[in-house]
């Protein structure tokens, strides 16, 4: 099964970034709750804490960037990252977003194209329609 590297890293950029959109959403809704701009900066930090970590475990290996996207974050037997693998990939991000072409060179380098976090974790983020296929694969082997 052949993945298209560029393909697979614009749709893991456009993820991160329509992601980052709604983290940003819910922070001005945060805010607009809250009412008082001295949490403001509480409220971002707590909602991107928040937000990857939550929607991985709860969604699956979704977010809803990597949902819209078509791509699935997966353990190494393709199924959904566990709690420990999903706050793995979670801690490093903040540290990958801050070097972002750092990380993109890195993941584009990867055999697997996986980020660090995703190295640590030992995960990968891989497009829904690959995934079927290879559970398709899997099924007639057995």
């Amino acid at each position: 099964m052949e993945v298209s590297r560029a393909g697979l890293i614009i749709r893991r950029i456009l993820a991160y970034l329509l992601d980052a959109a709604l983290v940003t959403a819910l922070w001005f809704f945060l805010c607009a709750l809250i009412d008082n701009l001295q949490y403001s900066e509480w409220a971002l930090l707590i909602t991107w804490c928040l937000y990857f970590p939550l929607s991985e475990y709860l969604l699956r290996g979704y977010t809803v960037g990597k949902a819209l996207c078509g791509l699935q974050v997966i353990n190494g037997i393709g199924q959904p990252p566990s709690l420990l693998q999903v706050l793995i990939r979670s801690a490093t991000r903040p540290l990958e977003a801050a070097i972002s072409p750092v990380t993109l060179l890195i993941c584009c380098e990867s055999s697997r194209f996986q980020r660090i976090g995703d190295r640590l974790a030992r995960t990968y983020v891989i497009a829904r329609k690959d995934l079927a296929r290879l559970r398709d694969l899997t099924a007639t082997v057995s």
